[in-house]
């Protein structure tokens, strides 16, 4: 383990066994963000992890993982070039100014969950009518009509940057409901008995969720040659979800 003052927390690298031309620093801001991210005994682990692993192996790039403290910041450093890669990236247009994007490599469901002790509601609109409060990752995407009614009802939005904080927050009832990825609800939800999904007939979001690189360090000829790497890993990268 190293520290990098002013650009990294924790630094973690994992190399191939055919060596490597280029080094890609990949960031992450979540220590614990299970099945995806789980730092332990100073090492990465999860699913996001093991794919990333399983692509670019006998690649001709090295991977440098660092931890960073929240996914303003890790934006921020792959915009200015600092690091070169954030996975299970949405695409949108601002990032898109700053960023190269592969192709998708999994697909990501945003569910709206509740505590038992919270009113039952069967649309985000009727939440934000009833002046009820909801927690949501400060770097996630959920789909334009969400985006719209964040703006209109800014106040009862509380931004949190980790998963666990959420979780943890809507258990103590200091929030009424919060939005997440439908498989890191899976195991909070087993961890609190109180948290449940919200009775809603669909998600608030589906999306494909790319790998994310920085313009200033990666070129098109770069994501040419990932993308070769995620299409001929495809099956290998099916059974790292399907095993979690």
């Amino acid at each position: 383990m190293k520290i990098l003052l002013f650009i990294t927390l924790i630094t973690f690298s994992a190399f191939n066994a055919w060596g490597c031309t280029k080094t890609l620093t990949v960031a992450t801001n979540e220590s614990y963000w299970p099945p995806y991210v789980i730092l332990k005994n100073n090492t990465l682990g999860g699913t996001e992890i093991d794919v990333l692993n399983a692509i670019f192996k006998g690649s001709p790039y090295c991977l440098n993982f660092s931890v960073l403290p929240n996914s303003l910041r890790a934006f921020e450093e792959l915009k200015q070039g600092r690091v070169d890669l954030i996975f299970a990236a949405s695409k949108t247009t601002e990032r898109a100014e700053y960023a190269h994007f592969t192709l998708p490599y999994r697909v990501e469901k945003m569910l709206l969950y509740k505590h038992a002790n919270s009113p039952n509601v069967h649309s985000i609109n009727q939440l934000f009518s009833q002046s009820l409060t909801v927690g949501v990752n400060r770097g996630s995407v959920f789909g334009e009509t969400f985006e719209q009614l964040r703006l209109q009802y800014a106040e009862q939005v509380v931004l949190t940057s980790e998963s666990k904080k959420r979780f943890g927050m809507l258990n103590k009832q200091r929030i009424h409901y919060l939005i997440d990825d439908s498989l890191v609800a899976q195991h909070f939800t087993k961890q609190y008995s109180n948290i449940m999904p919200a009775a809603l007939l669909k998600p608030i979001n589906v999306n494909n969720v790319h790998f994310m690189l920085s313009k200033k360090t990666v070129t098109t000829d770069d994501i040419a040659v990932i993308n070769s790497y995620i299409i001929n890993n495809k099956a290998a990268i099916e059974r790292i979800y399907q095993n979690h």
